[in-house]
């Protein structure tokens, strides 16, 4: 895993650009101020122009369904984007009871001079803004971005790790899902499948011939609950067997 997330490592990247660019710095002058911020929702162009940018994927997911954004002195500093929980539909989350209740927190960015805490107001704003049927919000992290969910940590979500490996049915080892890294980017299998329709690869070496291909580890999962006390201690009593100390660098 690498000791600097991508993200940090692409807002010290996009100081430097946007510093040469024709109006200098020109985000010096903006009131970043925390207490004044606003979060609101915003729409797919808005929030894919900034997530492309600045987030490890650089893509939006496939089945967005709601995107918020968060503002300073009218400027957008930052954006999360909801999406359908990709293997909802696989029936995964009956047994939990959490079908047609979770959502899942797929993208998310601030930019270089955004406010410190900007991505942890972001996050917990726009949760409280998404519609009631939603009571879980999960995210997954992946360790080759560098990433172990510092900012899911500090927005006190609960981290359960993969749950491939929290399934004793599932024979779970290091480096054994899907990986290709092109042009200096990693993709896995469903970002892959979103790109060009296949993980085959046959079908990728047709479009990227200088693809690696390079094993991964699952990613790991962290879990919010929404709602009322007694409707946040039933869906976190789901996973209770799951939740583990938050990982550190």
């Amino acid at each position: 895993m690498s000791e600097i997330a991508h993200q940090k490592l692409i807002k010290d990247k996009m100081a430097e650009e946007d510093a040469w660019n024709l109006f200098g710095e020109w985000w010096k002058d903006i009131d970043v101020d925390i207490k004044k911020a606003i979060v609101k929702p915003i729409d797919f162009r808005t929030a894919s122009n900034l997530i492309k940018r600045y987030e490890w994927l650089q893509c939006m997911p496939a089945m967005v369904k709601y995107c918020f954004g968060i503002y300073f002195d009218g400027n957008l500093g930052g954006a999360v984007v909801y999406s359908t929980e990709y293997i909802e539909n696989l029936g995964h989350w009956d047994k939990y009871d959490y079908t047609g209740k979770i959502i899942l927190l797929s993208r998310g960015a601030c930019v270089h001079w955004s406010h410190p805490h900007s991505a942890s107001k972001l996050i917990t704003s726009s949760m409280k803004m998404l519609p009631e049927e939603y009571k879980v919000v999960t995210a997954t992290v992946d360790e080759h971005a560098g990433e172990i969910g510092t900012i899911y940590q500090a927005c006190n979500f609960h981290y359960i790790g993969s749950m491939r490996e929290n399934n004793p049915k599932v024979n779970s080892r290091d480096n054994d899902r899907f990986g290709v890294e092109i042009k200096g980017k990693l993709y896995n299998a469903r970002s892959m499948r979103q790109k060009i329709g296949s993980q085959k690869k046959e079908e990728i070496l047709k479009y990227f011939p200088d693809a690696k291909f390079v094993p991964q580890t699952s990613k790991k999962r962290y879990f919010y609950f929404l709602g009322n006390k007694t409707e946040k201690k039933y869906y976190k009593s789901k996973i209770q067997e799951f939740i583990k100390p938050y990982p550190k660098r």
